[in-house]
């Protein structure tokens, strides 16, 4: 476009036109302050306040995470309710022998389908005795292997045996007599009152029945049994022989020697099987 000047000047319309930029550019030039102080501070401290609280929140989150994870160990490692008698702590004898050497693969009895190992070290059993029980849930016991086995006698004509006693010292350490895995641990109450507890084990070898390993207390040595957990004939801890000498009579003392304290050994056949 040419424009023309009329009298040197510019025409009124044009010179209007042409002067707005810069007034415009003007006019923002001063509406820029210098920066407040006072705002620069206010957005440093809502910064901070924003900072502190993700580390709140993050440490709380680690929090939760730390006490999940102490209860997943609590239930892993067996301490809910039932997983084995209230009192099994209470009752670890004070008396525990010295932990000796896992008795070797001897086997003393069999039952079908379970062959029973010696749960004692050889060199701490004072006795080994079989006897009959009124349970009609048990399975007859067949004598065997080459150490010297006794008879306790019978209650009742023609009732098999039914019961394998092992004598030994109290504290002697007691180990799984068969493979398998634990599925409850009971109380073990004699006249009313709770004497030790007894362990009952599913054989690999024979789902349907149940091997009760009774006349036991902890070993402050050995770890406590725990239901669910697998065992290994001769390898695996069950607790120690508990000391009854002061409650009953044992009698498989008159072949130890002593006041007859053992681990009893008896098969049943399980609820599903009956």
């Amino acid at each position: 476009m040419v424009v023309c000047l009329i009298g040197g000047k510019f025409p009124a319309g044009i010179a209007a036109i042409t002067s707005r930029p810069t007034e415009i550019v003007s006019r923002q030039m001063s509406s820029r302050r210098a920066p407040d102080p006072s705002r620069s501070r206010a957005r440093s401290r809502r910064a901070a306040a924003q900072r502190k609280r993700r580390t709140t929140f993050s440490l709380g989150i680690s929090a939760v995470v730390v006490a999940a994870a102490v209860m997943i160990l609590f239930w892993a490692t067996g301490g809910t309710k039932g997983s084995h008698p209230q009192t099994l702590g209470s009752l670890a004898g004070a008396n525990a022998l010295p932990i000796s050497s896992p008795p070797p693969h001897v086997v003393i009895a069999t039952a079908p389908l379970i062959t029973i190992g010696l749960p004692i070290n050889p060199g701490a059993v004072t006795a080994i005795a079989f006897r009959s029980i009124p349970n009609p849930s048990a399975i007859a016991l067949t004598p065997t292997g080459p150490l010297h086995q006794n008879d306790e006698g019978s209650h009742g004509a023609g009732i098999p045996d039914t019961e394998l006693d092992v004598g030994a010292a109290a504290g002697t350490a007691v180990y799984s007599p068969v493979d398998g895995r634990i599925i409850g641990i009971y109380n073990n109450v004699i006249r009313g009152q709770v004497q030790g507890y007894q362990v009952l084990i599913t054989p690999q070898t024979a789902p349907g029945l149940i091997v009760v390993v009774g006349h036991l207390v902890t070993h402050p040595g050995t770890p406590i049994p725990k239901v669910g957990s697998t065992v290994i004939a001769g390898i695996t801890p069950l607790g120690q022989v508990i000391d009854l000498s002061a409650v009953e009579s044992q009698d498989i003392s008159q072949f130890s020697g002593d006041s007859g304290n053992h681990a009893s050994i008896i098969v049943v056949r399980s609820a599903h099987t009956q």
